[in-house]
């Protein structure tokens, strides 16, 4: 095994989604011109980070069972204003290994802010 190459959601919907984690995270999600269901971004170090629509034959995973982590910055400063942006947050944790928030996406998935 060489890298991880891509970690993917599955979401209720899309639209909703995509606002959350591009315009409240700053993942840089496009929508995929050929498949309605689906946006992608890669990452910095080429790791790509995926939404897919969720239908019958792959519902979202139960919230809990998924882990994503970023890396930020100011793990306060994220947890401030997301919490401003009516995000549901979890209490901040500090640690000798740094810092680290839960924040929860639209359909429940635990996502960790670190620094």
């Amino acid at each position: 095994m060489a890298r991880i190459d891509l970690v993917y959601l599955y979401v209720t919907d899309l639209e909703r989604a995509c606002a959350f984690y591009r315009d409240l995270l700053g993942v840089p999600l496009e929508i995929d011109a050929e498949d309605a269901h689906w946006a992608e971004a890669r990452l910095p170090g080429g790791i790509r980070f995926a939404l897919h629509l969720a239908g019958e034959a792959a519902p979202p995973q139960v919230p809990g069972t998924v882990r994503v982590n970023f890396e930020v910055d100011d793990v306060e400063r994220e947890a401030d204003r997301l919490r401003g942006a009516g995000v549901r947050i979890g209490e901040t944790l500090h640690e000798p290994w740094g810092s680290m928030v839960e924040v929860f996406d639209p359909d429940g998935y635990a996502i960790e802010l670190f620094a």
